[in-house]
């Protein structure tokens, strides 16, 4: 079960655990958005047991949230790329592709930098090794750039039912 915590102002600040949530809930810091998720909730509470699907629930007080930078990790580096290869233009799943550094760390490159960093199939990467894309001649698609995107995009791409009932939750 996926739990989309919003802040007062309905904008998305987080996913959470339905542990997260329990505790959240006993504090009285968040509120359900409708009063039949509330019921479920409260049967589920004394109950123990938590039903499948979404929950949104939505913080009380307003917060601050401070903007996120995010970092160049695999997950990220695919959801920048869209699970493309940045030489060949392969479209595959996450397991069928890598990690290339464009300037080899042997050669000088930064290890972990998102300018540095691309999505290369297995064969692309292989015939790259350890140099520079124009000594094979590779060349990118696309300059590779910081993902700058809101962190609710991001949420919403990793988690696309959330993206559902929120969408939802605006229509209403």
């Amino acid at each position: 079960m996926s739990v989309l915590l919003l802040s007062a102002s309905l904008q998305p600040v987080n996913v959470i655990s339905r542990r997260r949530l329990i505790i959240l809930l006993s504090k009285q810091r968040v509120a359900l958005m409708d009063t039949e998720a509330e019921l479920e909730a409260l049967a589920a509470l004394e109950g123990r047991r938590f039903t499948e699907g979404v929950m949104v629930v939505r913080l009380l007080r307003n917060i601050h949230v401070p903007r996120r930078m995010l970092r160049p990790n695999r997950r990220n580096l695919l959801l920048r790329d869209d699970h493309t290869c940045q030489y060949c233009g392969h479209v595959g799943p996450a397991s069928d592709l890598t990690i290339d550094h464009v300037v080899p760390v042997s050669r000088g490159g930064e290890a972990d930098s998102w300018e540095n960093q691309v999505v290369a199939c297995r064969h692309c990467n292989w015939r790259k090794a350890n140099r520079r894309p124009e000594e094979v001649g590779l060349r990118l698609r696309r300059r590779p750039t910081p993902l700058t995107q809101e962190y609710a995009h991001i949420l919403f791409l990793r988690y696309p039912e959330l993206k559902a009932a929120y969408d939802a939750l605006l229509a209403a």
